[in-house]
């Protein structure tokens, strides 16, 4: 999907889609937008989103696509926030852009509005220093302190509560609907039904999941 208002700077990294969407990794890149620029579409690194200082936000992939921003595991599950700055307080434009960004990926991801510390839950929102440790990660970018996490997820809680309008884990909605993997399998093939696909599925999903089905009616 693409970001309404975002401009579109693709990444040359052509990635398979995540086939769960876990959280959001809030980064900063310790630079400013030309060399940041330069540097996310270089083929060695990439996110989904980059917010400006003057609130432009930049979209280099597909939401649904995986990334390079932090390493196996939250590369594979998560999308990635980066921030032009070194960690200063950000502007009110790239705050407010950042917000309304974030709550917009809440919404179709079904990502709880909350900051949560992995490994212990990955459905929320971190900053790339809550992942140190994992997967080898050691950065210390997050939501700058002069912002605070909450002050951060304040705002987007004001920004109204989101509405859900995606299923979070793909590969279930595929076979529930019998779309993706699953098209043309009868009667969406119970036989084909994944088994202990994911660890860590939270049981607050299937709750999600009808919400999500019903809607499709």
């Amino acid at each position: 999907m693409r970001y309404p208002g975002a401009l579109w700077y693709p990444s040359p990294v052509r990635h398979r889609p995540r086939p769960a969407t876990w959280g959001i990794v809030i980064h900063w890149t310790a630079g400013h937008r030309a060399g940041d620029l330069a540097a996310l579409t270089s083929g060695r690194v990439d996110v989904q989103f980059y917010v400006t200082k003057a609130g432009e936000v930049y979209q280099l992939l597909d939401s649904d696509s995986q990334a390079w921003h932090a390493f196996a595991t939250a590369n594979t599950y998560c999308i990635g926030i980066e921030h032009e700055g070194s960690g200063e307080p950000w502007t009110k434009e790239q705050f407010d852009a950042s917000v309304k960004l974030a709550r917009w990926l809440c919404e179709h991801y079904a990502i709880p509005v909350r900051h949560v510390d992995p490994p212990a839950s990955w459905h929320g929102l971190y900053g790339h220093r809550d992942l140190a440790g994992i997967d080898g990660n050691n950065h210390t970018d997050s939501v700058p302190e002069g912002i605070g996490w909450a002050k951060y997820i304040a705002a987007i809680h004001a920004e109204g509560k989101p509405k859900l309008i995606r299923a979070p884990y793909l590969v279930w909605k595929e076979w529930a609907l019998g779309e993706g993997r699953f098209k043309g399998l009868g009667r969406f093939n119970r036989k084909a039904r994944p088994k202990n696909w994911l660890p860590g599925v939270p049981k607050s999903y299937w709750t999600r999941l009808r919400a999500f089905l019903a809607r499709r009616k």
